[in-house]
């Protein structure tokens, strides 16, 4: 396979004096330009121009030192990601997993001060410091509000004392209308809660915020939980007693409630009443091929099967003969043996466990222009690209394979790291030739021209493939989110750059670089004509010279142009700019301007 061997691009080891930069040539500037050598010079003149990289060093080191220790980093980088373009390995990205309900509380209100607006259930159970609003329908009319006093009782006119305390809001209320039948023949009675005591509760053992806390006569555990910040890191989720006259009377898991949704907290605070929060238990982590990775926090004795629950299963694309437990023993890690989904009933987990559920490596590619079903599609493992072309039904009879574009995440990663590398030189370079350019020698516009041109080209992940060839489609593995855009067939050439009339040009047969820049009306007067640049429409670019070099023997030889290459004529620059950056500059460009005009066809099938 005829693979384009992504380049890399090797760092200037020119070292750039700082210091003050003429506020002339600043602003003649473009501003971005302006703004990021200015950064850059203020980071040389402090000393912190390390700080700037990607990677930040030790400022005890020296310029050189950091500077080489940059250069090794990026270059192992660039090899690193240019290793990846030519393996199936899967680009693994780490998460960090948290302890599944560890922020249940972080949704609750901050302000937990008593607030008298009941709407209880007629299963409350009232007490001293609540107040009911009884009325009265019939010869003795009234509407009286009757706090219950401290011996538990109310005080009714024309009644007397009635005791409810201890008694549920239903049963106080029968009782009343009872009470007011006997001794009032004709009246009825309506009984309503217009105040709910306030209770003074004590939370305590692992909560964020343990403490006294005063909450109304309907609260609950949880209402005491929230107004104590939660559980802390050290508490449990699955453990959270009430305790009332030292007797354990509830207890709240909070995984049934978000887990199995289950509400069944039945019991309502009083006054010296006591939340313990017990300590973590254990803590499993579960991870892979799952619906729900995390980390979450068992009691004794459950098993594989109740964590996978917990997980909301497992994924469809998860290979259920390829799970791995590990295990901490003895000092040691092991792997427990899980060979199948049969086995998940029967392992207990303990803490520390990691389940790790591998998943068949699926990955999604998409596939657009002159093909029969465009679309993206799912492939297999070691899928190639003749595979994806398969699924998209093949070619369609105006397809135009040699102009193929095929791009990868990978490949694209290199590109955006040799970008900033690149333009980090130019600015270097800017500044570098203002400080020497006193005498006004050299011409610095063309050169920041290319500047700001290279820092606006975004950067792509173009690989350069030959779909004719089948030996190459058949060995190259498609990888996740790569995008294969085949062109229709399209019959001209571009022309570009220093020519008198930019635009296309009708392909004609056995014609070379000359005959179409003679067609677009030929060179203009700063043209470097020496170096041409063409980018084939399979992404190879090669450098052109329209005259022989007086060292060279031989004559040039003359480069074939394709349906759809790119000739590019740059701008003649003098010596501001070493001839490497301009040339990868170029490169990087056109590169875009390539896949622009290549993919445009199969854009507007999208």
């Amino acid at each position: 396979m005829k693979i384009l061997k992504i380049v890399l691009l090797l760092l200037v080891t020119v070292s750039v004096k700082s210091q003050e930069l003429d506020t002339e040539f600043l602003e003649s500037l473009p501003d971005d330009i302006r703004k990021d050598i200015q950064e850059n010079n203020m980071r040389k003149l402090d000393g912190t121009a390390e700080k700037y990289s990607p990677y930040i060093y030790s400022s005890k080191l020296t310029k050189a030192e950091t500077f080489l220790k940059l250069k090794n980093r990026l270059e192992a980088d660039l090899l690193e990601l240019e290793r990846r373009l030519d393996s199936d390995e899967s680009v693994e990205i780490s998460k960090d997993l948290k302890l599944y309900g560890s922020d249940f509380f972080n949704t609750f209100q901050t302000s937990f001060m008593p607030i008298n607006e009941p709407n209880p259930d007629s299963g409350y159970m009232l007490d001293v410091g609540d107040v009911l609003e009884v009325q009265l329908v019939g010869p003795d009319e009234y509407i009286e509000e009757l706090p219950i006093n401290s011996d538990g009782s109310i005080s009714m006119p024309n009644i007397g004392k009635v005791i409810i305390a201890g008694l549920s809001l239903n049963d106080a209320s029968q009782l009343i209308k009872s009470k007011v039948n006997s001794a009032l023949i004709g009246n009825e009675a309506f009984i309503s809660l217009t105040e709910i005591r306030d209770v003074n509760i004590i939370v305590t053992g692992n909560a964020e915020n343990p403490g006294i806390y005063t909450l109304t006569g309907n609260s609950n555990i949880l209402h005491a939980l929230s107004a104590a910040g939660g559980i802390s890191k050290f508490g449990s989720l699955r453990e959270i007693n009430l305790i009332r006259d030292d007797i354990i009377i509830e207890t709240l898991d909070i995984y049934d409630l978000l887990i199995e949704g289950k509400y069944s907290l039945k019991k309502r605070l009083r006054s010296g009443d006591v939340i313990f929060v017990e300590a973590v238990k254990n803590i499993v982590t579960i991870d892979g091929a799952i619906n729900r990775p995390a980390m979450y926090e068992t009691i004794d004795g459950q098993k594989l099967s109740s964590i996978i629950n917990y997980a909301n299963g497992i994924t469809r694309n998860a290979d259920r003969e390829n799970i791995s437990l590990e295990r901490l023993q003895d000092g040691a890690l092991k792997t427990i043996p899980v060979p199948n989904d049969s086995y998940f009933e029967a392992i207990n987990v303990e803490d520390g466990d990691y389940v790790y559920f591998r998943e068949y490596p699926y990955r999604q590619a998409k596939i657009s222009g002159a093909v029969l079903k465009p679309g993206t599609y799912t492939m297999a493992a070691g899928d190639t690209i003749n595979d994806l072309i398969k699924k998209a039904g093949g070619y369609t009879e105006n397809a135009y394979q040699f102009g193929a574009v095929y791009l990868n995440e990978d490949a694209k990663a290199v590109n955006e790291l040799s970008k900033e590398i690149l333009y980090q030189e130019f600015l270097d370079n800017i500044i570098a030739v203002s400080q020497q350019n006193i005498g006004g020698n050299f011409d610095l516009a063309p050169i920041v021209k290319l500047t700001e041109e290279l820092k606006n080209t975004e950067p792509n992940g173009r690989i350069v493939i030959d779909l004719l060839n089948d030996s190459t489609i058949d060995r190259y593995s498609v990888k996740e989110g790569d995008e294969l855009f085949v062109p229709e067939m399209n019959n001209v050439v571009y022309v570009y750059g220093e020519i008198s009339s930019e635009g296309a040009v009708m392909f004609s047969e056995n014609q070379g670089v000359e005959y179409f820049v003679d067609k677009s009306g030929g060179y203009k007067k700063f043209a470097a004509d020496e170096s041409i640049y063409v980018l084939h429409p399979n992404g190879e670019s090669q450098l052109y010279r329209s005259k022989r070099n007086i060292f060279e023997s031989r004559p040039k030889s003359e480069m074939q142009i394709y349906p759809g290459s790119i000739i590019f004529v740059p701008r003649a620059l003098d010596e501001s700019a070493p001839r490497r950056l301009a040339a990868q500059a170029y490169v990087s460009i056109l590169g875009n301007l390539g896949i622009a005009l290549a993919s445009l066809s199969a854009i507007n099938d999208d």
